[in-house]
């Protein structure tokens, strides 16, 4: 047999099927390699620490009998209960191992909007929770340091200037902090999945 006049009558072995085939694989190795998986470890670990956050607050609450700081932070811990929640909901919404005859670009592009719009609200969210914890914390402070009682420490003008400008700093202070933690967390593998999306996007 002529194998290279075999390749010729084939026209090189242009098959459609063979072509099908291997975009199917391409899209299979970008399904296998998703960081989908590795956001939902991630958020695994999140709402582990939430719990042990949660159960530190609850302690706090019957430990310190100042009712000022006890409601600071019942605000916080009904705050962290929510993020906690919407983590468990963002986990569970998550199914890494999308199949690749399934509409993959729509799940892949559903994940990304879902998991950005759930950090985004986290972050907007928790500033206003960021002043009603650094009030409590102040307080506590205050009143351990000086012995006396919540309005008795907070009535001099003072102490509410000294407030005011640890509001001004810890704030800002806690949601860059905030902002790094989650691009630490989820900020790789949230472009990861950006990328896989506009890889998908080109073999359309």
């Amino acid at each position: 047999m002529n194998i290279n006049k075999t390749w010729n009558e084939t026209g090189g072995l242009q098959d459609d099927d063979l072509s099908s085939l291997l975009k199917a694989s391409r899209l299979s190795n970008i399904s296998s390699h998703s960081p989908l998986e590795k956001i939902k470890k991630n958020l695994l670990v999140n709402m582990t620490w939430g719990v042990l956050i949660c159960i530190l607050y609850v302690v706090a609450l019957f430990y310190f009998g100042v009712w000022q700081v006890q409601l600071c932070l019942l605000v916080v811990l009904i705050f962290s209960l929510w993020a906690l929640y919407t983590a468990y909901l963002q986990y569970k919404n998550i199914n890494s191992t999308v199949s690749p005859v399934n509409p993959v670009l729509d799940e892949m592009k559903r994940h990304y909007q879902s998991i950005t719009n759930w950090m985004n609200t986290q972050q907007r969210v928790a500033l206003f929770i960021y002043p009603v914890s650094a009030l409590g914390g102040f307080m506590l402070g205050g009143v351990s340091g000086s012995g006396k009682p919540v309005a008795v420490f907070m009535s001099k003008p003072l102490i509410w200037i000294a407030l005011l400008i640890a509001l001004a700093v810890l704030v800002p202070a806690c949601w860059y902090l905030t902002k790094w933690m989650f691009r630490f967390s989820f900020g790789k593998h949230i472009q990861t999945l950006k990328e896989n999306i506009a890889a998908l996007e080109d073999e359309k």
